[in-house]
């Protein structure tokens, strides 16, 4: 049977939207792998709602990209595409490193004790290896470091741009990869060590560094 991950019992208004976010939080967090058969039966179980919903929830995806339908076979999750992937890494990771440079400046103690805050709460889901949870608090973590670049419409942009490398299953590389999340936990360490030091041009290569490490990784499984 596929299941979801970590399921909310909290079902909103709309049955069907409270299917199709579930099932696209469980193939972008790398639950539901690449090529896995969607038993529209098993699903609706799983959520505790009717076929209806979870069948018109995996029509929306299927439309996104995110679920594939061939004539006579069962509905199944899309491959990873590395062309699209690619091209989003390459454009966020540009405006990640000046989000970077024009946030060190602006980041004091509180700052850096808000961002320690958000680190030890990725160190407890690495020590529970809750890898779904490490992925949406990993985000949370370098977005919190951008926020405090003086220009919000570079947040938003970079905002934008990983939610389209999470349709590409770019968080999946903590489910996928075995110990990438402690790997990237020291990595998250000198990062924000750099950080305090107020070492601008270290930090930059500390992310590249950072960054280049997990895009390859995933790269690796995907082909």
């Amino acid at each position: 049977m596929a299941t979801i991950p970590n399921l909310t019992k909290n079902v909103p208004l709309s049955r069907e939207d409270f299917a199709y976010e579930s099932i696209k939080e469980a193939i972008i967090s790398g639950e539901l792998k690449p090529n896995q058969k969607i038993s529209l039966t098993d699903l609706s179980k799983s959520l505790g709602v009717s076929i209806i919903p979870v069948n018109n929830a995996v029509r929306r995806l299927t439309t996104e990209g995110l679920i594939r339908q061939d004539p006579h076979r069962s509905p199944y999750v899309a491959e990873f595409s590395a062309d699209a992937l690619k091209e989003v890494l390459k454009i966020r990771y540009h405006m990640e490193e000046l989000a970077l440079r024009e946030a060190i400046p602006c980041i004091g103690e509180t700052e850096m004790a808000e961002l320690r805050a958000v680190k030890v709460k990725l160190d407890q889901a690495v020590n529970e290896q809750d890898m779904n949870r490490y992925g949406v608090m990993n985000r949370e973590f370098h977005m919190q470091i951008y926020s405090y670049n003086p220009y919000s419409m570079l947040s938003d942009l970079i905002d934008d741009l990983w939610n389209k490398a999470e349709l590409n299953r770019s968080r999946s590389v903590f489910s996928i990869v075995q110990n990438m999340a402690e790997h990237s936990q020291e990595d998250h360490e000198k990062l924000l060590d750099a950080i305090e030091q107020k070492d601008t041009e270290k930090a930059i290569e500390l992310l590249r560094l950072h960054r280049e490490y997990s895009k390859n990784k995933l790269l690796e499984k995907i082909k």
